[in-house]
Parts: C-alpha cells; structure tokens; sequence
C-alpha cells in the first residue's frame, strides 16, 4: 500500500484560514442578528398596545364597494377636514387625500382609544394606497401605518395626556378618532 504524500505547508495553513474566517463570519452574523434585533425592539418599541381589533382589506369586490359610501371630489388641492365632539370622542377628523395636521392640542387620560378608517379606492390598481398616523408632543409614541385599499381598526394608546395627530395619506376619505372612556 503506498501512503500519498504530506500536502505542502502552505496548502495545510490555507484550509486552517478558511476554517478559521468561515467561523469569524458565522460568529458576527450571529452577533448582528441578535444585536440589531435587540435595538430594533428597543427602537421600535410597540407603540401602541391591545389592539382590541385591526382589519385591512386589501381589495374589493363589487357587494363591499356598495356598502361604503363615495367620496365625493374636490376641487381644491387642500385636504378637506372636518371636526366634531361628541361624548367620549375628544378628538375627530375627517378627510380626503392629502395631509392634515391639527393645529389644536386635545388631552385624553391614560387607556385612551385610536379609532380610524380609509377608503384607497381609487389606488385599487396598485393594491391600496398609503394611510398613516402619527403624534406629537405627549403622543409622540402614536404611530398607524397601513397600505391597503380599505381598512379600519381600534388601538389603545396606553399613556395619555396632551399634543396632536398628523393624518398623512393619498387616499380618497379618511376618518380618526380619539376616544376616552
């Protein structure tokens, strides 16, 4: 039987880097992960808490585009909002496309509800169009994100206390509420 011969030492320190760099990569993958997710969910920490109920629906049929009333068109190229104040809701608006940001600060106490709604019909074509919700001043943590082309949902905002919201979004009717028990 006849031995082969010993590789060169060169050969052999190769295998040994490779074996070692392989490792290094593996172990700062591994570090990556688990750090950017632990920063993420310090970063991202969730906002808002016990959603009690969210629904987006991405497409209609013809019985749900029935259901829901049209917007009617504007001609002005400012968003068209209203406000109204009934009893437990602090804070309401209403609109069509565009950006809204109300001016006014409204106070809610702790356990406060985000009630909110759109109808992106018109980007149907596109699977929805952009609908978003954010906060400033005590409401700073108030974020609602969603693409669709209808949706609603009820979130409850654990902190209360006083600043507004910012309703951005291309779709064609749009209504948020803030609701206090």
């Amino acid at each position: 039987m006849q031995e082969l011969p010993r590789p060169a030492w060169y050969r052999r320190v190769w295998i040994l880097n490779l074996a070692i760099a392989f490792v290094v990569v593996a172990t700062l993958v591994a570090a990556t992960v688990v750090v950017g997710s632990a920063r993420d969910k310090r970063a991202n920490r969730p906002l808002v808490t016990d959603a009690p109920s969210t629904t987006v629906v991405p497409s209609t049929t013809a019985a749900t585009q029935r259901a829901l009333p049209k917007a009617s068109p504007t001609s002005s190229a400012l968003p068209r909002t209203t406000s109204t104040t009934r009893l437990g809701v602090r804070w309401e608006r209403s609109g069509t496309e565009g950006y809204s940001r109300s001016e006014e600060l409204f106070e809610v106490p702790n356990g406060w509800r985000l009630v909110w709604r759109f109808d992106c019909h018109s980007f149907r074509k596109y699977d929805g169009g952009n609908f978003k919700i954010s906060g400033e001043g005590d409401f700073d943590g108030v974020s609602v994100q969603r693409f669709a082309v209808r949706g609603s949902g009820t979130e409850t905002v654990a902190a209360g206390g006083r600043g507004r919201l910012i309703i951005e979004t291309v779709c064609d009717s749009w209504t948020v509420k803030a609701v206090a028990p």
